[in-house]
């Protein structure tokens, strides 16, 4: 099974949403799918295996449609 590429960007609080310079760790990390998105800080974000970002984004997904 083919499963898509997940993106990362890394954010800044301040301005809020702006990308993170090149090479910065930003403030918060957004990761998605491609139909799902969850919102990390950094810590989390490096800690955490694909496998898990992937669980935790079919656990939002169920979330979301169950809300």
């Amino acid at each position: 099974m083919n499963r898509p590429a997940l993106e990362v960007t890394r954010l800044l609080q301040n301005p809020l949403g702006d990308p993170a310079p090149e090479g910065e760790r930003g403030d918060i990390v957004r990761v998605s799918d491609g139909s799902r998105t969850i919102y990390l800080t950094p810590r989390e974000f490096d800690e955490a295996t694909e496998q898990q970002l992937r669980y935790r984004l079919a656990a939002e997904g169920c979330t979301r449609s169950n809300a």
